[in-house]
């Protein structure tokens, strides 16, 4: 099982970077001329999200690499024997694709407004079909579901942190975000906010 984790990984972690990333950036940038990046805010709560949002790819990484190949590290960091079987990690690895697959969905559905960070400097067009018709910010549940898996596929210390820092972050995140629509579409946004959950 060990072999086909970090197959699966190994890959996982090349179509997440390479198309809900790199992909999606390209896209944007082509159609409008913006970098969708936006974790540029020097300080504030969009300081200390932005700088999460940046450092954790690299922890999640650093996890991956210590139990492909440090294998003694990865066991120094008090992997959680508990739940170390197959049917979890198997139940791991299918939340991880199908959210991977929503974010996917959510990121085409919002086109040229997608952004990583709120984009000061723009006003985006809002977003309410597909996904968006459900909820309020799919990218970010599906995100908080990647987390989950990934835990449940290498439960430890380090990545259960990550998915209680991803949960309480995306929360301030949200917060910030949902301020910003508002003043940006005033009062068709939030009409959209009492007939569309935050979540699910």
């Amino acid at each position: 099982m060990q072999k086909t984790i970090i197959i699966f990984l190994g890959v996982y972690f090349i179509c997440f970077f390479g198309f809900a990333v790199i992909f999606r950036n390209f896209v944007v940038a082509k159609r409008t001329g913006v970098n969708a990046f936006k974790l540029n805010q020097k300080t504030g709560a969009e300081s200390i999200t932005g700088w999460y949002f940046k450092f954790l790819p690299l922890v999640s990484i650093l996890v991956f690499i210590l139990y492909s190949f440090l294998p003694n590290l990865y066991q120094s960091i008090g992997p959680i024997d508990l739940m170390n079987h197959a049917a979890i990690q198997w139940m791991g690895m299918g939340m991880m694709v199908v959210s991977l697959v929503w974010v996917l969905a959510a990121q085409s559905q919002m086109g040229a407004s997608w952004r990583i960070g709120i984009d000061h400097e723009a006003k985006t067009e809002f977003v309410q079909k597909g996904l968006f018709k459900y909820s309020r910010n799919p990218i970010f549940v599906g995100i908080i579901f990647i987390s989950f898996g990934f835990f449940l596929l290498l439960p430890n210390p380090i990545t259960l942190t990550i998915l209680a820092l991803d949960i309480a972050l995306i929360q301030i995140q949200v917060a910030l975000e949902e301020e910003y629509l508002t003043k940006q579409h005033g009062d068709s946004y939030s009409e959209y906010c009492q007939h569309v959950r935050r979540w699910l």
